[in-house]
């Protein structure tokens, strides 16, 4: 991408960025996040019939038991129904199962997962907590290590790629479970890790560099380390997306939202970091110029 400015372009990262996060945002406010049992409280049912049924009668069996308001949803073309419904204990599972063979077909109870209210409650206040003291982590590590602007752009672009990820499963109504937690607090990580190797060339480029202009210093850094950051997006995206396809639904939220948090934390580290801190090093020094001029 030799000849190729990210500094003279960033008006198009930020905009797209923008559109997105937006987009996230407004679904996020209007549709929520898709919590499973593990936050909500309740169970979580996979059951396997040995023959395809419908959605119908299924939940017209779980009525009939008490359960109110179930969902549910069918894969492998109807012969594993996947079920959500308020907490139940051992007896009344046992009493859903034998109605449903004798009422729909002979079932297999596959998973089956309980949790109380109180229990869920306390599994999210957890992980948001998880979230914020990793948040100030970051930030602490970053201030420490970095001049106040580096930090300020790297601790953004990290919240960029956070909240693109929770935009994402707001708008698809993908499924939030503890691992997407863990999931998270990954792309942390990553995000950070990712934006540090381009900060340390930038930084290195300002003691060797001295008399190059700012915009030509930040995008000469960015191409020295483009490729080491381009294959390793790229290969840990390749796992990832295997893990995705055939890893099953016990970690499709973990897969997907690691897939696409290191997505968009390789973009926001070429894009948007490196550029964003080239905007508010450039208002700062216009302050302090003007400061001194009126002083």
């Amino acid at each position: 991408m030799k000849g190729f400015s990210f500094v003279r372009t960033r008006g198009v990262a930020f905009a797209l960025s923008l559109l997105l996060l937006a987009a996230g945002m407004i679904a996020w406010a209007v549709r929520g996040l898709n919590y499973n049992v593990e936050f909500t409280g309740g169970a979580a049912w996979t059951l396997r019939f040995e023959r395809p049924v419908e959605a119908g009668p299924v939940r017209s069996v779980l009525k009939e038991q008490g359960l109110e308001d179930p969902i549910v949803q069918l894969a492998e073309g109807g012969r594993v129904v996947l079920v959500r419904t308020p907490h139940v204990d051992q007896a009344t599972q046992q009493k859903v199962l034998e109605a449903l063979g004798k009422q729909v077909a002979p079932v297999q109870l596959e998973q089956f997962d309980s949790i109380s209210p109180v229990i869920g409650r306390e599994i999210k206040e957890k992980g948001l907590l998880a979230l914020g003291l990793a948040t100030v982590g970051m930030i602490i590590y970053m201030t420490v290590r970095f001049e106040f602007w580096f930090a300020v752009a790297a601790i953004l672009a990290m919240l960029h790629d956070v909240f693109m990820v929770v935009g994402l499963f707001a708008l698809l109504q993908w499924q939030v479970d503890s691992s997407f937690i863990a999931a998270i607090l990954t792309v942390f990580g990553y995000s950070i890790n990712d934006t540090v190797v381009v900060f340390d060339r930038i930084r290195e480029n300002l003691r060797l560099r001295r008399k190059e202009p700012l915009e030509e210093l930040v995008d000469r850094s960015i191409r020295q380390v483009l490729r080491r950051s381009l294959l390793t997006g790229a290969t840990t995206l390749m796992a990832l997306a295997a893990v995705f396809a055939f890893g099953g639904e016990t970690i499709r939220a973990f897969a997907g939202a690691m897939f696409f948090g290191i997505l968009f934390g390789t973009y926001s580290s070429i894009f948007v970091a490196s550029p964003l801190w080239y905007v508010l090093r450039q208002r700062a020094a216009r302050r302090q110029a003007q400061a001194r001029a009126a002083g």
